[in-house]
């Protein structure tokens, strides 16, 4: 069957009038801020002291807009006879948001918990140039990333923290046989049996 000539017109008005009688969802943006959700991925916050220069974020980038610079210093044994160390010192990590597409391998991927989410989004630029953002500016954003949504009451407890649990009842049980079965110390200023 044929459709009546002029139906999609009218389907389209309908719609129109419908909309037309809604009160209007206007955001006042400069003035009003906007109700952000939870895990909106604005930028990337930079957790210095966690960073390690493992250099994954800058490898793993598909836009390879990561800039990551270092050296290595060498520290010394902690004990005499000892070996001494070497270790990776950031000197420069930068983020050029201009190629960035907001993927978030680069927080995925990170082994130490260095790079997160914030929610800031109002970092516009006049130059295209301006928008690489030194480690600083990475580090201002770190402290508007908001908290982690708290553990579900009911969920199962993590392996790690069950398993760290286990050993420390099972190292009280043997420090609480030991302390049961072995002979007590004698007391300050007293002696022991002769």
């Amino acid at each position: 069957m044929p459709p009546i000539p002029g139906s999609g017109l009218a389907k389209g008005l309908a719609v129109t009038l419908r909309t037309m009688t809604k009160k209007t969802v206007t955001e006042q943006y400069p003035d009003a801020q906007p109700e952000l959700p939870p895990r909106t991925r604005g930028v990337i916050g930079l957790f210095e002291e966690n960073c390690t220069v493992c250099m994954l974020c800058a490898r793993e980038c598909p836009d390879w807009c990561i800039y990551i610079d270092s050296h290595k210093e060498t520290v010394p044994a902690a004990a005499p006879g000892g070996r001494d160390r070497s270790r990776n010192v950031l000197d420069r990590f930068a983020i050029d948001f201009s190629l960035c597409m907001y993927c978030g391998i680069c927080i995925e991927v990170c082994p130490f918990d260095a790079l997160f989410w914030s929610p800031e989004f109002e970092y516009a630029e006049t130059d295209i140039r301006d928008l690489t953002h030194e480690r600083d500016k990475l580090r201002e954003w770190m402290w508007t990333v908001p908290a982690p949504p708290a553990l579900d009451p009911g969920a199962e407890e993590p392996k790690e923290l069950a398993a760290a649990r286990k050993s420390a009842d099972r190292l009280a049980a043997q420090q609480e046989a030991a302390r049961a079965a072995g002979p007590a110390a004698p007391e300050p200023g007293q002696e022991g049996p002769e």
